[in-house]
């Protein structure tokens, strides 16, 4: 039995998922986050999480971990061409490190033209165009991007509190924040700085954010009409460049399943890309991974199914 493995290396985790040659997926399974921007050539954060998520689901599969594997792709976030830290110990016949934008497309879409939109902890957009070429538009990190993210809400939620905290007023997302981080605005600034609270713990503090907007808080509906905003703005620009005029638009991420932001999304793409149409992704980005994989290898990608 010949084995495909796909790794979806996230912000806030590691997805690994492993097929035998007629797409049977044999296991799925899970690791802590994997990217490595900002580490140093040190670091084994990539290596451990990869690691990790695939041993699981080869004990998952009931496979000796000695077994070697066919063909493997390994999509990372933030990836540019090559690794930051430890490389990862993986016995395949083929082996390949991408962008995990290109895993996402791949498995929005089944290898058809469309775009994908990742709201995650960061953002980036990615378009198919019909001759097989693909774009990206975003992906820019969480200092000079990531608009439309879990990260770059929360980010913006704490700016615009640090300014009422100056301006001494107070509000019910202040007093939410201090609940979730047990800090003010101030503290939680200086204690990302300081690295004492990761991109995913800023991140996490998106839902808070979405209830909010639930109860009517002004500024928080402000922000997220602009992060909706921001992110259906690339993807009108990746439809103009891939020349798509209606577009299938694969949603993905958690902020992306979050209704609340998918909604304002939707309202906005009606306003910039009339004839885009928001669909559910038919594979997740791991699977879409394990597609790929099959193309490195050569062969026809089946349709996957559960065992």
């Amino acid at each position: 039995m010949r084995l495909f493995a796909g790794i979806d290396v996230g912000q806030s985790a590691t997805k690994a998922a492993l097929t035998d040659e007629r797409g049977r997926i044999l296991a799925r399974a899970s690791g802590g986050a994997g990217d490595e921007l900002g580490l140093g050539a040190a670091s084994t954060r990539l290596r451990d999480a990869v690691e990790a998520a695939l041993a699981a689901a080869m004990r998952r599969a009931r496979i000796p971990q000695s077994t070697r594997i066919e063909s493997a792709v390994i999509g990372i976030s933030g990836f540019d061409a090559r690794l930051q830290g430890r490389r990862p110990r993986i016995a395949a016949r083929h082996l390949r490190y991408t962008h995990d934008s290109e895993i996402a497309l791949a498995g929005a879409h089944g290898g058809e033209p469309g775009i994908a939109a990742i709201a995650g902890t960061g953002s980036v957009v990615v378009a198919r165009a019909r001759d097989g070429s693909e774009v990206r538009v975003g992906g820019h990190g969480y200092l000079f991007g990531d608009e439309g993210s879990a990260f770059g809400l929360a980010r913006d939620a704490v700016r615009a509190l640090l300014l009422e905290a100056d301006a001494g007023r107070t509000g019910t997302l202040l007093a939410a924040l201090e609940r979730h981080f047990g800090a003010t605005a101030a503290e939680c600034a200086r204690l990302f700085y300081e690295g004492a609270i990761a991109r995913a713990e800023i991140a996490a503090f998106a839902p808070t954010i979405l209830a909010q907007a639930e109860g009517g808080d002004r500024t928080v509906r402000a922000l997220l009409r602009a992060h909706a905003r921001a992110l259906a703005e690339q993807i009108r620009t990746a439809a103009r460049r891939a020349r798509l005029r209606a577009p299938s638009v694969a949603l993905l991420g958690g902020l992306g399943e979050a209704p609340r932001f998918a909604g304002a999304l939707r309202g906005s793409l009606r306003a910039l890309l009339p004839g885009a149409r928001l669909q559910r992704a038919r594979y997740d980005g791991a699977l879409g991974a394990v597609l790929l994989a099959f193309a490195q290898a050569g062969l026809a990608a089946p349709d996957l199914e559960e065992r």
